[in-house]
């Protein structure tokens, strides 16, 4: 049953509208009546009211104030109002839709559209509620999830979940809207991220990224308060808007690339192991004889490194190795592919001749010839040195520079030898 509080300062009119309210086939409302403004807001602060039939002119408080005022508290704002009356003119209209009511009834009223407005505007009210509830219970839904949930036009995030409001430090969606515009405008600018920079119209992003997402995954990354985070996009249209969900990813990025690392680098030197150096070759080659290019391959080996390992241990073997990697990779440039190649041997690839590919190698073995090492002291290694020619394979310049290297350790180890 349905409460409706009736506030009007006659009690003629008061005793008529009661009345007409119960006087259905079936009882459908509870009704209280107020004989003045005061003494209805006291009653809507006491009991639960479904809707409200009021009057507009009273000598106390009127129908319009009263209104007001029960559409400012929280707990009564949105309970439907009825104004009942007398005034038909427009001004009077007007203001009864200015403060808030739901609908008007002018006096004297019909009985039939009294009851048919009360029961319409009380469906309507049960129907928002429901909405309403509906609203909140799949807000509830979306504040459970760890994931960025949020729907927008494109431009800007209409609504959002809580794991979004609070990992930009934000209390509320209107917050966020104030200080936010859209969130592609937070993509880090880097490759191979996702950002706004890569299409040619900021204001459809979201339709990049819907075809984007057919053939591949979206990824994009946010700087905030100098941490960075990593996230995959996915999306659904739906009607004009979008659904999007944002994943952080950030830790498995991070463990992603110690594998990968792993994986290419030699964990003491921290250089190219031999699996990665073999991949880089094949690149390298091909890139070669498409252009009609050459380099030239190095194997080197530290001279006598057993007798290191021998007499000072493993440990001071280790830092052998360490040092001249860090010497040799301060004598290449950037682009020189080094890497170990077993043990004490390392292997090198420069982007030069025979000619200046010597020259190089030839200060590389000086500066190791004069350095210093800290526990062994005096150190040498031995290299052999070979040219890529055109239809050349990794495995006979492999073979080229190791007899290039055995040469030189056979005639007396501190030197390079090549081959033509």
């Amino acid at each position: 049953m349905k409460n409706i509080l009736c506030i009007d300062d006659l009690a003629t009119n008061l005793f008529v509208l009661e009345s007409v309210l119960k006087d259905t086939q079936e009882p459908l409302y509870d009704v209280t009546i107020a004989k003045s403004t005061h003494a209805g807001l006291d009653i809507l602060l006491k009991q639960r009211i479904d809707l409200i039939l009021l009057d507009v002119m009273m000598p106390d408080v009127d129908g319009f104030t009263c209104a007001k005022m029960i559409k400012s508290n929280k707990k009564t704002k949105d309970i439907p109002i009825i104004f009942v009356t007398a005034n038909k003119d427009d001004k009077t209209i007007e203001k009864c839709y200015e403060v808030g009511a739901a609908d008007y009834v002018s006096k004297p009223y019909n009985n039939v559209e009294l009851l048919n407005r009360v029961s319409f505007h009380l469906n309507l009210a049960d129907k928002t509620k429901l909405v309403q509830k509906e609203k909140e219970f799949t807000q509830s839904i979306l504040d459970l999830q760890d994931n960025f949930i949020i729907v927008t036009d494109s431009n800007q995030v209409l609504h959002a979940n809580k794991a979004l409001l609070q990992f930009f430090s934000f209390d509320s969606l209107y917050d966020f809207q104030k200080n936010i515009g859209c969130i592609a405008d937070f993509f880090v600018k880097e490759e191979p991220y996702f950002h706004l920079n890569l299409i040619h119209n900021s204001l459809a992003w979201m339709d990049e990224v819907v075809e984007k997402l057919k053939e591949e995954d979206v990824i994009v990354k946010i700087d905030k308060d100098s941490q960075e985070y990593i996230f995959t996009l996915k999306v659904a249209n739906f009607h004009d808007y979008y659904i999007v969900t944002m994943t952080d990813i950030t830790t498995i990025s991070v463990r992603s690339l110690e594998y990968e690392h792993d994986a290419n680098f030699d964990a003491l030197t921290q250089i190219y192991n031999r699996n990665m150096f073999n991949r880089l070759m094949e690149k390298k080659i091909y890139e070669a004889r498409l252009q009609k290019s050459s380099f030239v391959f190095v194997i080197f080996d530290i001279d006598y490194f057993k007798k290191v390992n021998d007499t000072y241990g493993h440990l001071a073997g280790d830092s052998v190795l360490k040092e001249i990697t860090a010497l040799t990779k301060k004598h290449i440039r950037v682009n020189d592919i080094f890497a170990r190649w077993g043990g004490e041997e390392f292997a090198l690839v420069l982007d030069v001749d025979m000619k200046k590919g010597f020259e190089l190698i030839e200060n590389l073995r000086k500066q190791i010839e004069n350095r210093e090492f800290s526990t062994a002291k005096n150190i040498t290694c031995s290299f052999g040195i070979t040219e890529f020619k055109e239809k050349d394979t990794l495995n006979g310049m492999i073979q080229r520079a190791d007899a290039c290297l055995y040469e030189a350790k056979s005639t007396g180890r501190n030197r390079i030898c090549q081959n033509n």
